[in-house]
């Protein structure tokens, strides 16, 4: 750390928010949502490109790999705290950051602020194994999922599975990082065994399930910031209105919604095992029933987490405040802004270019999700560099992207 770097770090004297994580749009959203209310913060990441190092609101630096260098992110982290005039704030936005800070806690602690719950508790959402396990525990509606321990189990689960099927990993991200997917789909038994076998060779833990049927509008999400005593706040429902990639993508178009009951089988569970933090809950409507089938929990900020302050609901700041021991805002009173959507413009053309091609797409749709009225991911009036950075760096891979056949996964 140079001698510029540690008077940055000890200019403030109230808590700095460190924000950590990769996927651009849930740092540049939590930068903004914590900027905008005059929280110093600071962005650490492993590559310059980051888009959120080039927002007013907030300090870039570069740190170590936080997989492939866990000790030294860690060292680095400690290293930072020790100039802090004032505890810090840890507001990871990725799964390997959350689980690498949780890991650590005892040491970190000493210099940070944590805005989640205990390793175990979080692990209980990460580890798709324990999250599903425990929602059959609960009787809570999920999609049908093995867990299989060699290639006899996938045999077996395999004659009890429609087709195509989901061959999944325990811990997506590190999966992410080997197979630059999410998920693999198998078409036929055959093929679910070869992908298992796959995945296995790089010691991936996987599970099969089902494909619950229905486009991306059965998609529905839930979140909110539950205090130490299990109490929600800036409770905000959305649905999908297009995704990208098709079929097992990321919302990259999304509108506000009022879904009740994603609200109580979201609390209902975070009061069991008493979770407190931000919560991103995604659910699938099944048209076989009607009832939401619960797909996972993101117990972090999330990709999407700059849509819900458009209606007053700043997670991000709440986190921060409690974790300082500050009063959490009210709620607002009335809900404004209410056709305001929310669009991640450079995934969603190639949405929009994949259902075109397949005909899955009415084109009086299109042009509305880029009006600027709209909430984007990466557009701001009051901060436009990042958008011109991450455009300038993107436009020539997104043109080859739109102009090569569509690849459906």
């Amino acid at each position: 750390m140079n001698q510029s770097q540690k008077k940055y770090f000890t200019r403030y004297n109230e808590p700095i928010a460190f924000i950590l994580g990769i996927y651009p749009t849930s740092n540049l959203g939590a930068v903004r949502n914590l900027g905008r209310h005059g929280v110093p913060t600071v962005v650490l990441d492993i590559k310059k490109s980051q888009a959120a190092f080039f927002s007013k609101y907030a300090k870039g630096f570069l740190c170590p790999h936080p997989k492939y260098d866990e000790e030294a992110y860690i060292d680095f982290l400690l290293h930072i705290g020790a100039q802090l005039p004032e505890k810090g704030v840890l507001i990871p936005t990725g799964d390997t950051e959350t689980l690498a800070l949780l890991r650590h806690q005892s040491h970190l602690e000493s210099y940070y602020h944590f805005t989640m719950a205990s390793y175990e508790k979080v692990n209980l959402f990460i580890n798709k194994q324990l999250f599903y396990q425990y929602l059959e525990k609960q009787d809570i509606p999920h999609p049908k999922t093995f867990f299989p321990h060699d290639e006899n189990d996938v045999k077996a689960a395999s004659a009890e599975l429609s087709y195509p099927c989901i061959v999944k990993p325990i811990y997506p991200t590190y999966f992410r990082f080997d197979f630059h997917t999410k998920l693999f789909i198998a078409s036929s038994p055959q093929q679910l065994l070869s992908l298992y076998r796959k995945a296995r060779e790089k010691n991936h833990e996987m599970m099969l399930q089902e494909i619950i049927p229905g486009e991306a509008d059965t998609m529905f999400g839930y979140n909110a910031y539950y205090d130490h005593r299990g109490t929600p706040h800036g409770m905000f429902m959305y649905q999908r209105i297009r995704e990208w990639p098709l079929g097992f993508g990321n919302g990259c178009y999304i509108q506000h919604v009022q879904e009740p009951i994603l609200e109580q089988i979201t609390t209902s569970l975070m009061r069991k095992i008493d979770y407190y933090g931000i919560v991103d809950a995604e659910f699938k409507r099944d048209p076989r029933d009607g009832l939401f089938k619960f797909i996972e929990v993101n117990p972090r900020v999330w990709m999407q987490n700059s849509f819900p302050s458009r209606y007053g609901y700043n997670l991000p700041y709440m986190a921060y405040l409690d974790a300082i021991g500050k009063p959490l805002p009210e709620n607002p009173m009335s809900v404004q802004h209410q056709t305001v959507k929310w669009v991640y413009f450079l995934e969603d053309v190639q949405s929009v270019r994949a259902q075109i091609r397949n005909r899955s797409i009415q084109l009086r749709t299109i042009l509305p999700a880029y009006s600027l009225r709209n909430e984007h991911a990466v557009f701001a009036w009051d901060d436009p560099l990042p958008f011109f950075i991450l455009g300038c760096g993107s436009i020539s891979k997104l043109f080859s992207t739109l102009l090569r056949p569509t690849e459906f996964r």
